[in-house]
């Protein structure tokens, strides 16, 4: 199936069903809570509509979240039924740190997800990392 361009509240993001998992390029965007949670909650439908257990996500989005604000994201992406999904976060700029803070967080919430900073080695993680 071919990629699709969809607009969300606040940025694009391209999804494109690859082999064993869903690619999702965010861009075109300026980060913020309201877009981080509709970002998660636009990707939580793609992975119930493309029957997905595991999403590459790849964030190209300007500024950056608080940290005091990702809290409220993760809790969001649990209510967005990310438990059951694995997860490759590529951060394309620079919010590196904070994404790792997130990464525990969401594991409190039993969601699994990886920060990276390319999308080769996520893919390897995605595909072949283990728990």
């Amino acid at each position: 199936m071919a990629a699709q361009l969809l607009q969300g509240e606040g940025f694009k993001v391209q999804v494109e069903p690859q082999a064993g998992y869903l690619r999702a390029h965010v861009f075109d965007g300026t980060d913020s809570l309201q877009v981080s949670i509709a970002m998660w909650k636009l990707l939580g439908e793609q992975c119930r509509l493309f029957r997905a257990g595991r999403l590459l996500v790849l964030e190209d989005l300007a500024d950056t979240v608080e940290l005091a604000e990702i809290d409220s994201i993760v809790r969001a992406m649990a209510g967005f039924g990310f438990a059951g999904i694995r997860i490759a976060f590529v951060e394309l700029r620079d919010d590196v740190s904070g994404n790792e803070h997130a990464e525990i967080l969401a594991a409190d919430h039993g969601i699994r997800v990886m920060v990276f900073s390319n999308e080769d080695a996520a893919r390897r993680w995605l595909l072949y990392g283990v728990d």
